[in-house]
C-alpha cells in the first residue's frame, strides 16, 4: 500500500533523463503564488511526488519530476513523497530491471536517443532541458490530445514533434512558432497512433 512521508528533495532519484525547462518555469510559478499555509499545505499533498523505493532505500521519483525540479530550484528543501512500491530489497540490477517491466525508467536524452541508465543523474538539478517536452505537454494543456497517462507516451509525443517541428526551441519566439504547428500537428492524421489522440476538430453545425 502507498504511504506518504517527506523527504529531502536533493536525494530523490530521477528516473528519466531530461524535463521541459519552460514546463519547470511555469510550475515555479504556481508554487511561488502567496498561498494560507492550509492552502499551501493542501497544494503540496495534491502534488506529493510519486516514488519507488530503490536498493538502500533510496527513493526514485516514479512522477513529478517537473514539480521536484521546480521546487528545489526555488530553494525548497523537502516535500510529501509518495512511496508506491518498495523494491529496496532488489540488487540494483534486478531493481532496474524491474523498473523496465514496470515502464518506470525513460533515459532518453534530449536528443530522443535511449541511453543506459548509468547516464540517469543522481538528482533533479542533474536533467538535461529538452524543449519538446515543453512542447508537448503544453500541447496538451491546449487540449489538442489528451493526458498519455503514463511517462511513455509522454516521450512519444516529444518524439513525435521533434520529428516534425523544426524551430529555435530555445527562443521564446521560436517556442512560440512551434505551439502554431505542434497544435494542428497533434489533431492531423499523423499523430493518430500516440496515445491521446483524439483527432481533428469537427466543426458544430449551427
Amino acid at each position: 500500500m502507498a504511504k506518504t512521508e517527506t523527504a529531502d528533495l536533493d536525494t530523490l532519484r530521477p528516473t528519466q533523463l531530461t524535463l521541459g525547462f519552460y514546463q519547470v518555469h511555469e510550475k515555479m510559478d504556481v508554487s511561488a503564488q502567496p498561498r494560507e499555509p492550509a492552502a499551501m499545505r493542501k497544494f503540496l499533498r495534491d502534488h506529493r511526488i510519486r516514488t519507488i523505493a530503490g536498493p538502500g532505500g533510496a527513493l526514485y521519483i516514479a512522477d513529478h519530476h517537473h514539480w521536484a525540479r521546480a521546487w528545489l530550484e526555488l530553494g525548497w528543501r523537502t516535500a510529501p513523497v509518495r512511496i508506491d512500491l518498495d523494491l529496496s530489497d532488489l540488487s540494483p540490477s534486478a531493481f532496474w530491471k524491474k523498473m523496465r517491466a514496470l515502464g518506470h525508467v525513460h533515459p532518453v536524452d534530449e536528443h530522443g536517443k535511449h541511453l543506459d541508465v548509468d547516464a540517469l543523474p543522481a538528482t533533479v538539478m542533474g536533467m538535461r532541458d529538452d524543449p519538446y517536452r515543453s512542447l508537448a505537454a503544453f500541447t496538451r494543456n491546449a487540449g489538442a490530445y489528451q493526458k498519455p497517462g503514463n511517462a511513455y507516451g509522454d516521450f512519444s509525443w516529444a518524439g513525435f514533434f521533434r520529428r516534425h517541428v523544426e524551430e529555435d526551441m530555445h527562443s521564446i519566439a521560436g517556442f512560440a512558432r512551434a505551439m502554431t504547428l505542434a497544435i494542428p500537428l497533434a489533431r492531423s492524421s499523423k499523430a493518430r497512433r500516440l496515445p491521446g489522440w483524439i483527432g481533428p476538430c469537427v466543426p458544430r453545425k449551427k
